[in-house]
């Protein structure tokens, strides 16, 4: 069913490669301008499915999996760019691969797990993005300013404490399915 919560995910889906692209070739004016949009997109898809009953079994099931396919993106060409810590990009891609794996293990259950995501997450996947935006302002930026660098580097390290703590939260899920197999 095509509706617009479904066609936002479709875009932020569909426009990670692209965005990959201008990283990959140094064109962050581009990448920052489209990672925003991107980001937004993942609110937006939300709130339309929400406030106009557009939520669909296709949504429920592609808006995580391009959710994914966008952090991971970006975490996994900010790592090869070398525009992050290494430890907090392996921390954000360990967290993301442990939900994936998690979710697969899952699939075919007869019992119901709830995967929506917590406040936490929520709050993870923002601060993530916001992360991923400041990098990119840095990268983009001539003024390479101690308030900037600072900036950054507090808002790693507060990303890092919530991706910690999101992680957790998935794998107490998941560890308790397992445990009640």
């Amino acid at each position: 069913m095509v509706n617009l919560a479904n066609f936002l995910t479709g875009v932020r889906f569909l426009g990670t490669p692209v965005l990959i692209y201008y990283y990959l070739n140094y064109d962050y004016g581009i990448a920052f301008w489209l990672m925003l949009f991107l980001g937004i997109t993942d609110w937006f898809d939300g709130f339309f499915a929400r406030k106009f009953s557009q939520e669909s079994q296709f949504g429920k099931m592609f808006d995580p999996i391009a959710d994914k396919t966008l952090m991971i993106g970006m975490f996994a060409t900010l790592g090869y760019l070398n525009a992050m810590p290494i430890t907090f990009v392996i921390l954000c891609l360990t967290r993301d691969v442990l939900i994936i794996i998690g979710g697969i293990s899952m699939l075919g259950s007869k019992r119901k797990i709830d995967l929506s995501p917590t406040i936490v997450s929520k709050i993870n996947t923002f601060l993530q993005i916001l992360c991923i935006l400041l990098v990119t302002y840095r990268l983009h930026s001539i003024n390479r300013s101690s308030l900037l660098l600072f900036s950054e580097t507090t808002m790693i390290v507060v990303t890092g404490l919530f991706t910690i703590t999101s992680g957790a939260q998935y794998a107490k899920t998941f560890w308790r399915f397992l445990k009640n197999k």
